[in-house]
């Protein structure tokens, strides 16, 4: 019996049956060998490279052997570098095979090869890894980057796995995990909001993860996938391609998403061509398709075989969802293919899916006091519209809204921190045992019997069974005792000026100037759109990013940076790293950069003179 029938049958009885990645994969090997489980899409939307199920078996089996062969031990990590290939899904599986921990990073580019070799030795010391895998073509194009041998590599071996041998297309040897409890691999996170940690992902994590998939996301033999997610992130490793590789789904096509940003149009060509059921992408990926297609284009495409299309990895704008929905209504697609899930790196992705719904709240109720309220269409009080995130689903799974500052239970229709009790929790941080106990073992004052729960570090409420995010706790902004989120003024930024660069935006707090304030200050990091632009351009965007915050937040800007492309710091996933902008800005790193146009204070004549016009 195959994963999705285990899935199907067993999702609401015993959550403690257990498997592995490993034992499904081998039993899909033995039921549908040539079954094609990828096709590699190239930089045109061609199909460039297919891989079946016995030809990655007779791959991962060569690169387990090849690991035993260089010394490499079970429980030993393996730090996986790779450019988007099927190559990488081949060593991943390999190092499973072997009872290796892989461990996928971002791979180095070479017009920043010594900043990114650092962060590559930076994971490779935090997890003690005996080997660098990687392949023929990224090693060239590296040591070519590298023409001047001044670039610091991690000094342990580093090993081409496109030149081991093929296996054994039927593995009978592979590593059996003793327990679930046993670390599978290693997700380290992307950094938003600090520094990178890796998370400890154990083979029933995983398991557990692929038997609510299975059902949640309406997965099976018929599921056919695209996807440019990047394969060292965990929604792009364990929802697409670990689902891929224990028969969720069949021939999911991959792309670079490097192919996506060159011609949005790609994702959605393929969708068509081979008439896809199953999608998904962050926010920012929805609203750069819109604004990069013509209506002629999106006309030709016939999407009606979609089943679901998801929004996953930041947060999901109603304007953004609107806005696409009605592009895209000539193109066949239903609005109720599109579903927005909630998750994070430390639940082995998925905590809520299923959200297709907007709520309007009364704003002044949210910032004031911290509660969802609710408005009917015909209100005209200030309000705040959000996405929903769906319902927990999980088998096993109990999630609770709680203060963070107090670790009590919030009334239901509060913000609080969103805390998740799941068998999908991540084991901990590796090497990391104050931090593991701190985010991993929380424990809600006065609940009786006690649990042990995840603290995400995400803010957000329970209306009607469904989640709602409101934004990171680290990110909130208050001023004056009213809780503003930056996403929130981000957003008003972003229409404020045609020129502003939609995903290009950054708002968030420093401390006051002196100590008689206890207000915290805003600032706001603005890139706009490429191209020559003079004083008068750089003052009209100043001007209108100033009002509009001003217009829907009550609050002033302290300072406004405008910048190219790069200004605002991002992760390697494209996700905003607010506090790394801080840094910037608070250390005069910001002033130096090379991006900046420049930095613009609020004057106080200025904010007078938009009070006296409001």
């Amino acid at each position: 019996m195959d994963l999705v029938s285990t899935a199907r049958k067993k999702c609401g009885d015993d959550v403690q049956e257990t498997g592995s990645i490993v034992s499904a994969f081998r039993r899909l090997c033995e039921s549908d060998p040539e079954a094609v489980l990828f096709t590699f899409v190239d930089d045109k939307g061609r199909d460039h490279e297919t891989l079946t199920v016995g030809e990655l078996a007779a791959a991962a089996d060569g690169i387990g052997k090849s690991l035993r062969s260089w010394g490499v031990q079970a429980g030993d990590r393996a730090v996986l570098v790779y450019m988007p290939s099927l190559d990488f899904v081949k060593a991943f599986l390999g190092c499973l095979a072997a009872g290796v921990l892989p461990v996928p990073v971002c791979p180095p580019n070479p017009f920043k090869l010594k900043h990114d070799m650092a962060t590559l030795r930076t994971i490779v010391d935090s997890c003690a890894a005996r080997v660098v895998l990687s392949n023929t073509d990224l090693d060239r194009a590296l040591s070519l980057a590298d023409a001047t041998g001044e670039v610091r590599w991690p000094e342990i071996p580093w090993y081409q796995t496109d030149r081991c041998q093929p296996g054994s297309a039927t593995p009978a040897a592979w590593h059996t995990p003793a327990t679930a409890d046993t670390p599978a691999f290693l997700q380290y996170t992307s950094g938003s909001t600090g520094s990178a940690k890796g998370v400890i992902i154990t083979h029933g994590n995983l398991w557990h993860e692929m038997r609510a998939n299975a059902v949640d996301l309406d997965l099976g033999p018929d599921t056919r996938g695209v996807f440019w997610l990047p394969h060292f992130h965990d929604l792009g490793l364990i929802t697409v391609i670990l689902n891929t590789v224990v028969g969720n789904g069949l021939n999911t096509h991959l792309m670079s998403p490097l192919t996506f940003m060159k011609r949005p149009a790609i994702w959605f060509e393929v969708i068509s061509r081979i008439q896809a059921t199953h999608t998904a992408a962050p926010n920012f990926a929805y609203e750069l398709l819109v604004r990069k297609t013509s209506p002629e284009q999106r006309r030709s495409w016939d999407l009606s075989s979609l089943r679901l299309v998801g929004s996953a990895g930041e947060q999901v704008r109603p304007a953004t969802v609107r806005t696409f929905l009605d592009a895209f209504a000539d193109s066949k697609l239903r609005p109720d293919a599109f579903y927005a899930g909630y998750g994070l790196a430390e639940c082995s992705v998925s905590v809520s899916v299923g959200g297709r719904t907007v709520l309007r709240l009364d704003k002044q109720q949210l910032e004031e006091a911290g509660c969802a309220v609710p408005l009917d269409d015909a209100s005209d009080r200030p309000s705040a519209s959000y996405f929903s995130c769906g319902r927990v689903t999980k088998p096993g799974a109990y999630t609770r809204i709680v203060d963070p500052d107090t670790c009590r239970p919030c009334p239901p229709g509060h913000v609080g921190e969103i805390w998740v009790d799941s068998p999908t929790n991540a084991a901990g941080y590796w090497g990391l045992i104050d931090e593991t106990d701190e985010v991993f073992r929380a424990r809600c004052h006065g609940e009786h019997p006690p649990r042990e729960y995840l603290r995400t570090g995400d803010l957000g409420f329970f209306f009607d069974g469904e989640l709602f995010v409101t934004g990171r706790h680290k990110d909130l902004i208050i001023v004056r005792g009213h809780n503003r989120y930056s996403q929130d003024i981000e957003d008003s930024a972003r229409e404020a000026h045609p020129f502003v660069r939609p995903g290009g935006l950054a708002a968030f707090s420093v401390p006051p100037d002196d100590d008689d304030s206890s207000d915290e200050r805003l600032v706001l990091f603005v890139e706009v759109r490429q191209g020559r632009l003079d004083a008068e351009d750089l003052e009209a965007i100043l001007c209108g990013v100033r009002r509009r915050v001003q217009e829907d937040h009550q609050i002033t800007c302290h300072a406004v940076v405008l910048g190219t492309a790069g200004t605002v710091k991002k992760t390697t996933s494209g996700k905003i790293r607010r506090s790394a902008c801080r840094r910037a800005y608070l250390s005069g790193e910001i002033h130096a950069a090379k991006t900046t146009i420049g930095v613009f204070p609020t004057a106080r004549q200025d904010v007078r003179g938009m009070d006296a016009a409001r």
